[in-house]
């Protein structure tokens, strides 16, 4: 081959090549889902990434991702619904199969909000962004916009969007494997949908920016099973928008979107904390950090138990562990009818049963009452405890303070907690998640805050462990006070 020729085979390879660069750069263009995680493309955020893994698990039944806006919580509904159709994740092969429990062709539905502004304007799109062109679809509309029904011709499973500002009853009827809902439904579109669910056991998966919808909060997110503990077919994470800087969009356009916010509307639609949950007490709390499933508490640690009675409600006792490492752990709870000496004899058998090692047993200091009134709630549950060795000490009344303990105990100056919830607790898992600022007065909301004041009125304690060995050889805090109650 003369010189010549070989110039012009270099010549030809090289176009080739460049050829072939061009058509994989299109190809990867008009099927970018297949590149998803690809560099150089980001591929998913953290949040995204932790509902696209769990997803894959078929315990979770319920799924979600509340958080600020451009999280990317519409991206990762389209990745799930569409890959859901196709059997698999495109962009790494895993199955989607065995998550569903029939071989026929998936239903899966789509709730977006007004058919203009939300459903044509961004679902659609973004439906057609992530559908790759080498895959046949065939699209319809409904008369009002295109694009509305989806049928993969390869699988023949098919995605229908529906509005959530449609008549319920339109909703009903349908059965299906997998609903999603981009922003909050109305309570009665997210019931009427739900019931689709149950024929194929199927799945949904929000993704949403919680405005005012406290209903998703307390039924879909904290949602309970049976038994009214922590239901584990729910899987949910929250998220900020600044999760999704670099993903997608700029720390510089999230500054600038949020100059244009007043502080409550920054607080929902940038940190993603919606406006019914902006005056927690505790925002520290958060389940998957604080809360443990039961375990039995070891007999060595000391438990603090604290007791806050009131006449026309039900009784509220809390029982907090302190262990070698002096972390905390809320371990048991009483919440039931009873007088006095009811409570007494109830904290008497939880102690037996579980063999608690009682440091302090206190009380909410109205227990006294008259103090020349013999027959107080005080002196009947005095009365009980004193037979078997305990003192009854009034607990402390500065409730500021306590609940600074309470905010340093769940979230420490080393971004480490120290007291913990197990999750037999759910009296005092509902009332932590609720505990709410009063905006008029600058004080805890005075309702479902009966284990809140025990909590505190713990924490001010600082019970700090030793061991059991030293009760032998010096006096306890109990022993301490033990004769300061004898002669009430």
């Amino acid at each position: 081959m003369s010189v010549n020729e070989k110039l012009m085979r270099l010549k030809e390879l090289k176009a080739e090549k460049i050829a072939l660069q061009r058509n994989m750069l299109e190809y990867k263009q008009k099927n970018r889902i297949e590149f998803f995680n690809t560099p150089p493309n980001p591929g998913p955020n953290p949040k995204q990434s932790m509902i696209l893994e769990a997803f894959l698990d078929p315990q979770f039944k319920t799924l979600g991702m509340d958080g600020g806006n451009r999280l990317g919580k519409t991206t990762v509904l389209t990745l799930i619904g569409e890959c859901v159709m196709f059997g698999k994740y495109l962009w790494d092969g895993e199955s989607l199969l065995g998550l569903f429990n029939h071989n026929q062709p998936r239903k899966v539905r789509y709730i977006g909000q007004g058919w203009q502004d939300h459903i044509k304007a961004v679902v659609i799109p973004e439906l057609h962004k992530w559908w790759p062109q080498n895959r046949p679809v065939e699209r319809h509309g409904n008369g009002v916009i295109t694009d509305t029904f989806w049928k993969d011709v390869t699988t023949g499973s098919t995605l229908e969007i529906m509005s959530n500002t449609q008549d319920h009853k339109v909703h009903e009827g349908w059965s299906g494997d997998l609903i999603l809902y981009d922003e909050p439904p109305r309570r009665e579109i997210y019931v009427a949908n739900a019931r689709g669910l149950v024929d194929r056991r199927g799945r949904e998966v929000f993704a949403c920016t919680l405005l005012n919808e406290p209903w998703i909060d307390r039924e879909i997110k904290k949602k309970t099973d049976k038994n009214g503990r922590p239901d584990k077919s729910v899987f949910w994470v929250s998220g900020t928008s600044y999760d999704n800087v670099g993903f997608g969009i700029t720390r510089e356009g999230v500054e600038e979107f949020k100059e244009k916010l007043t502080e409550a509307e920054e607080q929902a639609r940038i940190y993603g904390i919606p406006q019914y949950l902006q005056g927690l007490v505790y925002p520290q709390f958060d389940r998957k950090t604080h809360l443990f499933d039961w375990f039995q508490i070891p007999s060595d640690w000391l438990v603090d138990i604290a007791i806050d009675v009131h006449p026309r409600e039900k009784q509220a006792v809390l029982f907090v562990a302190t262990d070698s490492r002096n972390d905390r752990y809320i371990c048991d709870e009483i919440w039931d009818n009873g007088d006095g000496t009811w409570i007494a004899e109830e904290i008497i058998r939880k102690v037996n049963r579980n063999n608690y090692r009682v440091n302090n047993i206190i009380i909410d200091p109205l227990s006294k009452g008259d103090s020349n009134n013999e027959n107080t709630v005080f002196q009947k549950i005095f009365t009980v405890l004193s037979r078997y060795g305990y003192p009854l000490k009034v607990a402390s009344k500065d409730k500021e303070s306590g609940i600074l303990e309470v905010k340093k105990h769940l979230l420490g100056p080393n971004k480490r907690p120290s007291m913990f919830l197990l999750n037999n607790c759910m009296r005092t898992l509902y009332e932590i998640e609720g505990y709410m600022w009063d905006k008029e007065t600058n004080k805890p909301v005075d309702k479902d805050d009966h284990m809140m004041e025990n909590l505190y009125r713990i924490c001010l304690l600082d019970t700090q462990y030793f061991s059991p060995e030293l009760e032998f050889y010096e006096p306890s805090y109990q022993e301490d006070n033990r004769n300061a109650y004898t002669g009430y």
